[in-house]
C-alpha cells in the first residue's frame, strides 16, 4: 500500500504551485513532489473550502509599505521605534484567478493530468475529535480548521492507515506532535 499523505490547505495550494513549477524544470521542491505523488494524496473536506481563501491571498495582492513596529522593547511597555516595510504584491488578474479555480475544481473532482487527490470527508466522529484535539490551540498557535484537518488524520490513523500530514504551519506542527499525529514539512523553504 503506498504511503498516505493528507495535506493541509497551504501544503495543497504549494503543491498544484509547485506541480506545474515541476513540468516547466523551474521547481526546487521535484523531489518532495516526486514522494508526494508516488504516494496517495488526500485532503480534508475542510480544505475543498478553505482553498478559496488562500487563493484570494493571491488573487487580491498587497499594497506594500512601511508600517511602525508594534513591539515593546523594554519591560516598562516603551513601544518600539522602528518601522519595517512590506513589499507590494500585484493583484492576479482574472485569466490567472479562472486558470487556478478550474485547476482546484479539476483536482478535486480527479479530472487533472497534473495531480490527482481524494477528498475524506468528516462526520460527527471526526468533530469530536477536533474538540480533543483544539485545547492544544491555548497553547500553541493554531486554528480551528487546523483542527479539523489533526482531527481527519487521527481518524485514518485509528482506523489503521499510514498518514502523514503534510504542513509547514509551526502551530500545527507542535500540535500535531502532541497528538502523535506523523507530519512532514514538504514545503520547508
Amino acid at each position: 500500500m503506498p504511503k498516505q499523505y493528507l495535506l493541509d490547505t497551504n501544503a495543497f495550494f504549494n503543491l498544484l504551485k509547485e506541480t506545474r513549477e515541476a513540468k516547466k524544470g523551474n521547481s526546487a521542491f521535484s523531489t518532495q513532489i516526486s514522494t508526494l505523488t508516488n504516494g496517495s494524496i488526500f485532503i480534508s473536506n475542510i480544505t475543498r473550502i478553505e482553498i478559496i481563501s488562500v487563493l484570494g491571498k493571491y488573487a487580491r495582492g498587497r499594497s506594500g509599505g512601511f508600517h511602525k513596529c508594534n513591539r515593546l522593547v523594554s519591560e516598562t511597555g516603551q513601544p518600539c521605534p522602528n518601522r519595517w516595510y512590506a513589499p507590494p504584491e500585484a493583484k492576479w488578474n482574472r485569466r490567472k484567478v479562472n486558470m487556478w479555480l478550474q485547476l482546484i475544481k479539476e483536482t478535486m473532482e480527479g479530472t487533472s493530468g497534473l495531480v490527482s487527490v481524494c477528498i475524506l470527508p468528516f462526520d460527527e466522529g471526526t468533530i469530536h475529535c477536533a474538540e480533543q484535539i483544539i485545547p492544544h490551540a491555548l497553547v500553541h498557535n493554531f486554528a480551528s480548521m487546523d483542527a479539523m484537518i489533526a482531527a481527519t488524520a487521527r481518524k485514518a490513523i485509528d482506523r489503521g492507515e499510514d498518514m502523514t500530514v503534510v504542513t509547514s504551519d509551526k502551530g500545527l506542527k507542535a500540535c500535531l506532535d502532541k497528538t502523535a499525529i506523523p507530519y512532514w514539512d514538504a514545503f520547508q523553504i
